[in-house]
């Protein structure tokens, strides 16, 4: 997602950064050097995010060749501007592109279509390296992943007398066996209690109660979306989900909303579940609002949403520099620009024990180290981070489903509507489901 907003509390120190990019090796881990023979003067980057201006600099003073941003409003204009050119035998494609995970399947339907990149040992945790590869073949070098973590307001909690820190906070949602149940269920205890509401959005949460289910709407052997109306898996979290929202817990405002921003302000609620890249976007609409903290605990024990990946497509006219600036944008140290410049919590192995990260205090999270608290989030997720399969319709199923949990939050529906509603616009979509 776009993201223009810079984590205050850990902003990068004008000696640091000149120490990190001075270390930016430009790919010196991958092997080999792109031939200066077609050296060209520039090279694009398709993304929606903001670059750190450091690195981009540092790559044209290393290789002499300018690096253009070709910048996008958000993930799905870029992925739109990706499958048209795709579809046009590269017409209008950047050098490198950016894809984001959830669309990552589509854009990797025909392999061909992508420039084989070199192994790079030892650089992102395994499961990234899988997400990021065809048929064991690498085509995406990883940038950031979004291990979930729930931020909750202790303020709030306390006032509620039903949690002081981030310890009672954790016993409140259901400790080291927090299902999703449970932490539903405490927030119908909190709003018992409170004046306002439990969560931000149950169409966000139940997003990401959906990114743990191995398949959850795709078999993984054909590739065909399962029917909806068989699909129990779903149906039960749907439900769960649902009469929690027409329980009245949440919101309704999920990020993205124009309300937002406004909710933390307006301390309409206590509890956002949080993956790592949103923390940043929440200190800062939350700026002034004391007390929220990232919880160590997370219900079914953690996993991720989100995270993105450069590749380069096959029909450019640069593909070896193409490969040779991908390295360069993933490379440990740049990751460590990428988190203060953007909030993204790395992949690479050596920048997520970084101290700069890992033992960096948060002043909006009341001193906390959010980065360490992250890095623990993700290894107690272990390969369930990676998510389940993702075939080419994942996307667009996942939103029509969470827009049923968004229909129970605005009070357009029960529950069994919502659902009956999800099947019957599934349906109307024609497509040839797994048998």
């Amino acid at each position: 997602m776009k993201n223009h907003i810079r984590i205050g509390a850990v902003l990068l120190t004008t000696a640091l950064a000149t120490a990190a990019l001075a270390s930016c090796s430009g790919g010196g881990d991958s092997g080999g050097e792109a031939t200066d023979g077609n050296k060209p003067d520039k090279l694009t980057v398709a993304a929606w995010m903001d670059f750190p201006q450091e690195l981009l600099d540092s790559f044209e003073d290393e290789y002499g060749i300018e690096v253009v941003v070709n910048s996008f409003p958000d993930g799905a204009s870029a992925q739109t501007v990706l499958r048209n050119g795709l579809s046009s035998n590269g017409a209008g494609l950047s050098d490198v592109h950016l894809i984001e995970l959830d669309w990552w399947t589509e854009m990797m339907a025909v392999p061909e279509d992508w420039v084989e990149l070199p192994e790079i040992p030892d650089r992102w945790v395994d499961w990234k390296v899988t997400q990021g590869s065809v048929d064991g073949v690498i085509t995406g070098y990883g940038t950031d992943i979004g291990p979930l973590g729930i931020a909750f307001n202790q303020d709030m909690l306390s006032t509620a007398g039903l949690a002081t820190d981030d310890a009672s906070f954790g016993e409140f949602i259901g400790g080291d066996a927090a299902t999703w149940q449970s932490f539903l269920d405490a927030g119908r205890e909190y709003v018992a209690s409170a004046d306002n509401y439990y969560i931000d959005s149950l169409s966000s949460a139940f997003q990401a109660a959906i990114n743990l289910l191995p398949s959850a709407f795709e078999d993984p052997e054909s590739g065909k979306p399962y029917d909806m109306a068989e699909n129990d898996n779903v149906k039960e979290l749907f439900m769960m989900f649902a009469d929690a929202a027409q329980d009245g817990i949440s919101a309704g405002i999920p990020i993205g909303h124009a309300d937002w921003g406004a909710g933390f302000q307006n301390k309409q609620w206590a509890t956002v579940v949080t993956p790592a890249w949103m923390a940043g976007i929440i200190a800062d609409s939350a700026d002034g609002i004391p007390g929220w903290r990232v919880s160590e605990t997370f219900p079914d024990g953690g996993g991720n949403w989100g995270g993105s990946f450069f590749a380069v497509p096959s029909t450019g006219e640069n593909t070896e520099w193409a490969v040779k600036l991908a390295d360069y944008l993933t490379t440990p140290d740049a990751a460590v620009q990428w988190f203060h410049e953007t909030g993204q919590f790395p992949s690479q192995l050596e920048a997520i024990a970084s101290p700069d990260i890992a033992d960096t205090e948060n002043e909006f999270f009341g001193g906390q180290k959010v980065g360490a608290t992250y890095g623990e989030l993700a290894a107690a997720a272990g390969d369930a981070a990676a998510g389940g399969f993702r075939g080419e319709n994942f996307a667009g199923i996942q939103t029509l489903v969470t827009e049923g949990i968004s229909l129970v939050e605005a009070g357009g529906a029960t529950p069994e509507e919502a659902w009956d509603k999800v099947v019957d616009e599934f349906d109307s979509l024609g497509f040839d489901t797994a048998e």
